[in-house]
């Protein structure tokens, strides 16, 4: 197999499934797959149909869909090349697929694999899911199984669900000649070391202004909100404009049974006045010279040359620059590190301000009282004391050496943007010419910090 284009496409946002196949539903960003010669692939797109109306996600362009369309894409295109149906598929065939997957070489960098072995393994269990599907719906093809055409069985094995924190039982189709699934190793949050290194590196960046500016603020609300990259991706002008009113930024919240399920994350007006100057000084920009004002879509992070949502996997690659740019190889640095350090940060401070002796200590709080339980829920996502379980621990043992120097919790978050942006605006102004825009837009953060830090401790006082 050799790059080549895509074999699917988006549907629009005035799309509707016909009567027979969805009622007249919505069916917006649901994406169709196609053979290499265009014509439509029709056992595949009706797999995708049955994840329709599963509720399968479409965020951002397709989302739990879309990645089974890319993921079918490679099975599609092999078929196609070596002139063989799905249902005539044998189990030398699948042998041949899976070993080109595993062997074919990156364009860029012809002496490294193109895909690692995990993701080949994720690959295959979509094709085999989508194969099982064909031959359900085909009486007596025998296409997969212990005695099929294809030679896969179906395995029942124990997993942790996310949602509730319990062990349930998942069957999954396995073949022996894909690469066995490893025990993934729990992600660490990332340091404090790491962050302030990433700041550093973009400050210091030769990008565009609206650039840099960008992967600042995707960094802060990577770092305040404990985001998703999907989340992260899916904030709009109106959430922040919002939340200068009510203290709580509306985030999407991925990974929830309902459709569109929200939650409110608090944050500083210093960290919102930031944003919000990011939009007027680059965003708003940026709109006016592409797209134009009267077509804003309004998601906060877009493309500086199309004006049009930012891609999600943008995002992934925006930070591999910094991290590159900042020299981080001593830790697993990524996206999804900022979320794990910030709900490991929600027990620290709870540990502080409540004196909590031991783990014991907290999840007792945690049960008993509902308020606490379901505050914690909500800023994190989760929907379950159980699956936080991880996170009171790594809290603990960070905190095992830790002396309580601030009791107004609030006020060092305040103090800590304050610091982090001013490093931001010293690294700007030593390589910026726009030094009075910078100059005007550091007054009115410095005002709304000093603001929030004098109704605090005056209130503390008091």
């Amino acid at each position: 197999m050799t790059s080549q284009s895509k074999l699917y496409c988006i549907t629009t946002e005035d799309c509707k499934l016909p009567l027979h196949a969805g009622r007249g539903h919505p069916a917006h960003d649901v994406p169709q797959l196609l053979w290499p010669d265009g014509t439509v692939c029709w056992l595949a797109n009706l797999y995708l149909l049955s994840g329709y109306r599963k509720g399968r996600s479409r965020k951002n362009k397709g989302g739990t869909l879309l990645t089974w369309a890319k993921n079918l894409s490679h099975l599609i295109r092999w078929c196609y090349q070596n002139k063989v149906d799905f249902i005539d598929l044998t189990d030398s065939h699948f042998r041949m697929l899976v070993n080109t997957l595993l062997m074919e070489k990156d364009d860029e960098q012809p002496k490294e694999k193109r895909r690692t072995e995990q993701q080949v393994t994720t690959i295959c269990s979509t094709i085999l899911n989508f194969l099982a599907f064909v031959d359900g719906r085909i009486p007596g093809l025998n296409l997969l199984g212990p005695n099929g055409q294809i030679r896969a069985e179906q395995k029942r094995f124990q997993v942790t669900s996310k949602r509730g924190g319990k062990t349930v039982n998942r069957t999954s189709w396995v073949h022996e000649c894909v690469p066995r699934h490893r025990k993934a190793r729990r992600r660490q949050p990332i340091s404090s070391s790491a962050v302030n290194r990433l700041y550093e590196a973009n400050a210091i960046l030769n990008a565009k202004p609206f650039v840099s500016r960008r992967r600042y603020i995707m960094l802060r609300l990577l770092e305040i909100t404990g985001g998703r990259r999907i989340e992260v991706s899916l904030i709009t002008v109106q959430n922040v404009e919002e939340a200068t009113k009510t203290g709580e930024l509306k985030i999407f919240s991925a990974k929830q049974v309902q459709h569109d399920a929200y939650r409110f994350v608090p944050v500083t007006q210093t960290d919102l006045k930031e944003i919000l100057s990011f939009i007027k000084h680059y965003r708003q920009r940026v709109i006016r010279n592409t797209i134009g004002l009267s077509k804003d879509h309004g998601f906060l992070f877009i493309s500086n040359d199309s004006g049009q949502p930012l891609e999600i996997d943008t995002l992934g690659t925006e930070f591999y620059v910094l991290r590159k740019a900042a020299g981080i190889d001593d830790e697993d640095a990524c996206l999804h590190a900022f979320r794990h350090r910030y709900i490991t940060n929600i027990f620290r401070d709870l540990i502080r301000t409540h004196h909590y002796q031991n783990e014991s200590d907290l999840r007792r709080a945690l049960l008993s009282t509902e308020t606490l339980k379901l505050k914690v829920m909500e800023w994190s996502g989760h929907t379950s004391i159980e699956s936080l379980e991880h996170y009171i621990h790594l809290a603990f043992e960070a905190e095992s050496n830790f002396q309580a120097t601030i009791d107004l919790l609030q006020a060092k978050k305040v103090v800590d943007s304050l610091l982090t942006i001013l490093t931001d605006y010293s690294g700007k102004l030593r390589t910026s010419g726009q030094t009075p825009e910078i100059m005007n837009s550091l007054s009115d953060v410095v005002a709304a910090a000093t603001s929030e830090l004098h109704e605090l401790l005056h209130t503390h006082d008091q």
